[in-house]
């Protein structure tokens, strides 16, 4: 009924008979009204066959790929299909139900080829090409029946053929999924031939997926990972960490998600901490040994930045602070009996102090305290005599002096040859003192006028000259007179020197 036009359809016409004379000519116009009705549907009918449905039916379908025969099924003569009811013969109904059939087999043929076709180009051969070729096989039969205008048994064969492809269809995320799984043990393996074998066929199976665009780009930088890899394990065999680290890394900067080349890494890291931890703690060692502290503090600190949890490091820096604490106890204890030695008494006394802050049980440091800090005390007062000579004037000072100078002489007559410098001292101490003690004269002249104190001494009133005798020191001599102001005047009494002073007021204040 399409471009292979069937016989056409005649309508048989239909003509009125002759009316009986019997038949009364009242009812003349009622048969005659029936009539031109019957004949204007069977006309109706008739166009509605021969010219409407015709240009209805659609197109001869395509042939599945998987035929070599042509794309419309050819319709066999009358005499070579006997089950096919002749054109010439069929009725107008039979014409569209005809029709009707072969529109549904070609819309199902036309869903499987489409189906087909996206299974062919997601590389079907790859993953299901046993069912696909049954599928294939199936429509080829189809196509038998179609040729033989068959057509529902024909669309019977092609939805067979269609629910297999389509079903097919459905299982290619799964087939996606299990190659893509596979693609990845490749990469993580180091299968190049696997991977380069699966990478296209994914890239065709599934063009638009993410996960497969990422996994095949992974695979060309593969003999390049393969050779750092390679090169990282001969390092790493002769305990070689830190090349062997470093190729490792270069490999994961081609593929930073390579999970298996990541772990390798961290394991690098651990063997290559390992070994610059156990070789800052034996320079720690040697440094202790050596007495070299810094040195050695320094390689415990790094060993315990490499690996901060680490016993050994604990154990190190305890071992190390307790013979820097031996040592310093040395140095000190050694450093006081030095400076005791040389009667350098202050600064002994000093470090006995130190070493007692180190340990404060030290028995030895204890008792140098206390010897050192009363020499060092002994000595402090015997330097104020002689540098403060002039305070002897006072007679509670120049006592305390002397209490002093016994004190150090019962010193000198037990260790005379042990302490040269506190003899020497004791002997100036002694001269100042016998100085401070001897009075000299001294001449004080005025004008009779002025009043004269001798400051914290005596009050010596008005004159014109008077001679005194004081002890050495420093005096101050006050004079004051009414209307005049006062003045103030420092003597200094020395042995050997000529002591005169003249005092009075000459300044008149003003009023």
């Amino acid at each position: 009924m399409d471009n292979e036009r069937l016989d056409t359809l005649r309508a048989t016409s239909f003509e009125p008979q002759a009316q009986d004379a019997g038949v009364e000519q009242d009812s003349q116009p009622d048969r005659q009204t029936a009539l031109w009705v019957i004949l204007t549907i069977g006309s109706l009918l008739l166009l509605l066959v021969v010219f409407v449905l015709p240009s209805l039916a659609p197109a001869p379908p395509l042939k599945p790929v998987a035929s070599n025969e042509p794309l419309e099924p050819r319709i066999q003569s009358q005499g070579t299909a006997p089950s096919q009811t002749p054109q010439s013969e069929r009725s107008p109904f039979a014409e569209a139900q005809l029709a009707k059939t072969r529109r549904a087999a070609q819309e199902v043929l036309q869903a499987l080829l489409e189906t087909q076709s996206r299974l062919e180009n997601r590389a079907v051969d790859q993953w299901g090409n046993a069912a696909f070729l049954a599928a294939s096989a199936l429509a080829i039969e189809g196509d038998e029946y179609y040729r033989t205008q068959d057509f529902s048994e024909a669309e019977g064969v092609y939805q067979t053929a269609l629910d297999a492809l389509v079903v097919l269809e459905g299982e290619l995320t799964t087939a996606i999924d299990s190659r893509l799984a596979r693609l990845l043990i490749a990469i993580e393996g180091g299968d190049l031939s696997v991977a380069q074998g699966l990478a296209p066929i994914l890239r065709k199976m599934a063009p638009d997926s993410e996960a497969v665009l990422d996994a095949s780009e992974r695979v060309p930088v593969m003999p390049e990972i393969i050779t750092y890899e390679a090169t990282a394990q001969a390092h790493f065999d002769t305990a070689d960490y830190q090349p062997a680290l470093t190729a490792i890394r270069a490999a994961l900067l081609l593929d930073p998600v390579h999970q298996r080349l990541a772990v390798i890494e961290r394991n690098y890291e651990a063997a290559l901490t390992q070994q610059q931890f156990e070789e800052a703690m034996t320079r720690g060692f040697a440094a202790l040994t050596a007495t070299d502290f810094s040195t050695a503090r320094g390689e415990f600190e790094r060993a315990k930045t490499l690996t901060p949890n680490a016993s050994d490091v604990a154990g190190a820096l305890a071992q190390l602070k307790e013979a820097e604490t031996l040592s310093s106890l040395n140095r000190l204890l050694s450093q006081a009996a030095d400076l005791q030695a040389n009667e350098e008494w202050a600064d002994a006394f000093e470090a006995y102090e130190q070493a007692l802050a180190l340990d404060s049980s030290l028995v030895e440091a204890a008792e140098g305290v206390i010897a050192a800090e009363s020499m060092a005390t002994l000595f402090q007062s015997l330097s104020e005599i002689v540098d403060k000579q002039a305070r002897l004037v006072d007679d509670v000072v120049l006592s305390q002096a002397k209490i002093t100078l016994i004190e150090a002489e019962t010193k000198v007559a037990t260790s005379a040859s042990s302490m040269p410098k506190l003899v020497e001292l004791v002997v100036v101490v002694r001269d100042a003192l016998s100085t401070a003690s001897t009075p000299l004269p001294v001449s004080i002249f005025s004008d009779g006028l002025t009043e004269i104190t001798l400051k914290r001494v005596a009050r010596l009133g008005t004159f014109t000259s008077r001679t005194l005798s004081l002890r050495p020191g420093q005096y101050q001599l006050l004079g004051s007179r009414e209307g005049y102001r006062d003045v103030l005047v420092t003597l200094n009494i020395k042995a050997g020197a000529d002591h005169q002073i003249d005092i009075r007021c000459k300044e008149i204040i003003a009023r």
